[in-house]
């Protein structure tokens, strides 16, 4: 399966490579398509099965760097565009994101390969003791019923409202929503077994309807993602070939799914934004109502489409405002905007490396991940709630948007060129603590935590733009043990419950 994925990605970048010379030749253009081809070379060298195994989530969020700089020309010759559609500075951009592959392939290597040989850390092993890596299918569905009753309350509220302690507990639990996912790939687990499919698709028809309801188009492709990838890590592991995977029928029948399934939901994102203006008026039940009245609306949602065709091919100057025009695809504009990493390291050479603001952000909010007991017990007064903006926000100069940024722009507007180093260290840090949700076990079995499968499509996401550099600190200092808390309180919870269950079915049957 490996060697069809490395032949095709080959093959692709030097279609587009070449394309891209031909249509759009220009010195920035031949840039980005280094940048695509360079990222490629690299990300082949650990495009290997025995990486992809041993480190699976590490890996996923190294292809997140990859396919940041490896979408965009695909992307953007798809839709008739050159790589440097609507950029300002894009032979900067190109270059500084084609020096930081490398490094961020360097923090890859020493996190992962550099010892030359497996060996679980203190932290592996300390959470393989508390059962982190055990769970059964009662379990899983515990996990994720939990989920369903968190995503049925949420629902009725804006996660605004969330803004508690008891409130942010219960959003960090959302993701349990996708734990029954696992069940049709019972293999990833150790010890797992279950064969009732069906009740699993069932479930996972339910909460994509449930998911359309949130308005969210980050939450409608989550359910499909977490099991693309869960396919992808099992097929690998059960050394399957793309041709024992997909029949020729089968291919046809896929292609038609993607053409038709990628159409519907790019009109229902349509029908979600122009909903937006409304939301706060509805609650979600008449919310999901009405996203499905515009959706089969066909006047409207012809008139959005020519809308969004018409906004998409032009672009405005980043002087007159801020612009994340890119590639008319939502999803694929969610991975391969490189039009927002432009105008990142715009803002940013306009406001200086090394900014004096930007260093005071990015202060309070490493101050303010720290719980606020612990702010009080060393007597720092700091209102979080005024951090309630995005270091693209500042970069902007209007606070308030939470406009997502690159981790370039941002980086070097805040340490300037120490960003590199820095921004080593952290992506080092991250590859380490994803490692520890994979235990090696004496008989060369690889064992994931089931919190990091259901999780799969958040680690793809993780070099995503965002707040840029302070995101990774984040998962680092409270994310990465927040949720293995969070997890394990509600994992013992339901394993209790059900074993108080089956000791009362035990003793009704001996009676």
């Amino acid at each position: 399966m490996i060697k069809s994925i490395k032949f095709w990605l080959n093959i692709i970048i030097l279609i587009a490579f070449l394309l891209e010379m031909i249509f759009f030749p220009s010195f920035s253009n031949l840039l980005g398509s280094l940048m695509a081809l360079i990222s490629w070379i690299i990300y082949s060298f650990f495009l290997r099965k025995k990486i992809i195994l041993q480190f699976p989530f590490a890996f996923l969020m190294f292809t997140s760097m990859f396919l940041n700089r490896y979408l965009p020309i695909i992307a953007t010759l798809i839709e008739g565009k050159p790589v440097n559609f609507g950029m300002e500075l894009p032979a900067e951009t190109f270059f500084y994101e084609i020096i930081l592959f490398p490094i961020s392939a360097l923090a890859f290597y020493y996190a992962c390969l550099k010892r030359g040989f497996v060996k679980n850390s203190k932290i592996t092993i300390l959470l393989y003791k508390v059962n982190f890596f055990k769970v059964t299918s009662g379990t899983i569905w515990g996990l994720g019923f939990i989920g369903l009753l968190i995503r049925i309350y949420t629902l009725q509220y804006e996660y605004t409202e969330f803004s508690d302690v008891g409130g942010k507990f219960i959003i960090g639990l959302r993701y349990l929503l996708y734990s029954p996912i696992i069940l049709l790939f019972p293999d990833l687990i150790d010890g797992l077994k279950y064969n009732s499919k069906k009740l699993v698709w069932a479930y996972l028809i339910l909460i994509s309807i449930l998911n359309i309801s949130t308005n969210s188009r980050e939450e409608i492709i989550s359910p499909i993602g977490v099991y693309i990838l869960l396919f992808f890590l099992n097929s690998v592991k059960s050394n399957l070939k793309l041709s024992d995977i997909i029949s020729p029928g089968k291919a046809i029948i896929i292609g038609l799914f993607l053409f038709f399934g990628l159409s519907i939901l790019s009109d229902l994102s349509l029908a979600m934004i122009y909903n937006r203006r409304i939301r706060t008026e509805l609650n979600k039940e008449q919310l999901f109502l009405e996203t499905l009245n515009v959706y089969r609306n066909d006047e409207i949602m012809s008139a959005l489409r020519t809308a969004a065709d018409s906004k998409d091919s032009e672009t405005t100057s980043y002087n007159l405002g801020w612009d994340e025009t890119y590639i008319d695809n939502f999803m694929l504009n969610r991975y391969a905007n490189m039009r927002i990493n432009d105008q990142t390291l715009y803002y940013a050479k306009k406001r200086g490396f090394g900014d004096p603001e930007m260093i005071d952000y990015f202060i309070d909010r490493t101050i303010g991940l720290l719980p606020s007991p612990i702010l009080s017990l060393f007597g720092i007064s700091l209102n979080k709630e005024s951090l309630n903006y995005s270091p693209g926000d500042i970069l902007y100069g209007q606070y308030g948007g939470k406009r997502v940024a690159s981790h370039v722009g941002t980086g070097l507007s805040t340490f300037s060129y120490w960003y590199f180093p820095i921004q080593f260290i952290l992506f080092f840090l991250v590859f380490k603590l994803l490692n520890t949700f994979v235990f090696y076990s004496r008989n060369n079995e690889f064992l994931y935590a089931p919190f990091a499968l259901i999780n799969v499509f958040e680690f793809l996401g993780m070099f995503r733009n965002s707040a840029g550099s302070i995101k990774d600190l984040s998962f680092i200092i409270r994310g990465y043990l927040e949720g293995i808390v969070t997890y394990l309180i509600v994992f013992i919870v339901i394993s209790f419950i059900l074993s108080l269950f089956n000791k009362s079915r035990n003793i009704n049957n001996l009676n």
